[in-house]
């Protein structure tokens, strides 16, 4: 019985070697192209792992791809299974086109390290095209569009330009997300990338990050932001709506002039500054630990109250509604010159 299980273990062991294959250096170098027909109403669904994306618009109702790869390979070793080389996956359904990048992966006894010097998707189509992306470290540039955008990411940063799409919404981790001139309703959930919005004008905007910063300038639109230890910055902004929370970041808020303000805003050890613009129409209500941290630059205060920890009034009529609460830091509010 001994003998036997030997044996069985001896014809194991030479079918695991058998598999395992010594390497040195090796070079991938891929291209591919597909191109697809579409129509109004269709979508993109594109995994493109550590790859680069651009997408660029056209007005072929084509989805052309075309993705590069090239990579060095160093394993001094043994490789563990049979080797996976880099290929690229195409499907096209009724209504999706689906692109899907598989990295190579491998496993060995000894030292491995890929290092990637190319790795793109360079993506024409018509910008009606509706956009479902996920990756990992690629970065995303996205210009001139005007279906919705769904797009997950790990370390990479993404970058849109001239969006006027129905809604777009952006999951990421460690990288940036940049935002120039989007029409629509956004979406925004990372943890340590900074957010950085400019000239957009937004029905909502829900931006949560955690230690990041939040920047936002001269745009429009109801806000609703939300942040542990980074600071939230909005410049020349026209808002309806204003919700902002953080727990240690500051937050700065430069208002223009709008018709009926609603925000509130709270922080647990950050400072905040904010600036009504000129004229503003509001009452507010401001609550600190300490009454010498509030300080109101504003003329003509109507029904102004003070107490230990609390400060309100209004002015203007006091259509407006302003409500700050913060515990350790300190809060100014004025109006521009």
């Amino acid at each position: 019985m001994i003998r036997k299980s030997l044996w069985v273990l001896a014809f194991s062991l030479l079918s695991f070697f058998a598999g395992l294959e010594t390497v040195g250096a090796e070079e991938i170098n891929k291209e591919f192209q597909q191109s697809f027909d579409v129509k109004e109403g269709d979508s993109l669904s594109l995994r493109f792992g550590d790859g680069n994306v651009h997408l660029i618009p056209w007005e072929k109702n084509i989805i052309d791809v075309k993705v590069r790869y090239r990579a060095d390979i160093d394993l001094i070793g043994i490789r563990l299974g049979r080797k996976q080389d880099f290929d690229v996956e195409f499907r096209q359904t009724a209504s999706t086109v689906y692109v899907t990048g598989k990295e190579p992966s491998s496993a060995a006894i000894g030292f491995y390290n890929q290092r990637e010097y190319e790795y793109v998707y360079e993506i024409h189509s018509p910008d009606y095209i509706a956009l479902d992306l996920e990756g990992d470290d690629g970065n995303v540039d996205i210009e001139n569009w005007a279906a919705g955008i769904e797009c997950r990411s790990d370390d990479g940063d993404v970058q849109l330009r001239n969006i006027a799409g129905g809604k777009t919404t952006i999951w990421g981790e460690d990288g940036d997300i940049k935002i120039d001139n989007l029409s629509g309703d956004l979406a925004i959930e990372v943890d340590d990338g900074d957010v950085h919005l400019t000239a957009c004008n937004m029905g909502s905007c829900r931006v949560e990050g955690e230690d990041g910063e939040i920047t936002i300038s001269q745009s429009r639109g109801s806000f609703d932001l939300a942040s542990d230890d980074g600071d939230v910055v909005m410049k020349k902004i026209e808002a309806k709506g204003l919700n902002i929370t953080t727990a240690d970041g500051d937050i700065e808020v430069d208002l223009l002039t709008a018709e009926t303000l609603d925000a509130e805003i709270k922080t647990e050890d950050g400072d905040i500054n904010m600036d009504l613009g000129k004229g503003p129409s509001v009452s507010f209500h401001v609550s600190a630990n300490d009454a010498d941290s509030i300080q109101i630059d504003l003329e003509n205060i109507i029904d102004d109250k003070k107490d230990k920890h609390i400060r309100s009034g209004s002015i203007n009529g006091g259509n407006g509604r302003l409500k700050i609460q913060t515990a350790d830091g300190d809060v100014t509010i004025k109006e521009s010159l």
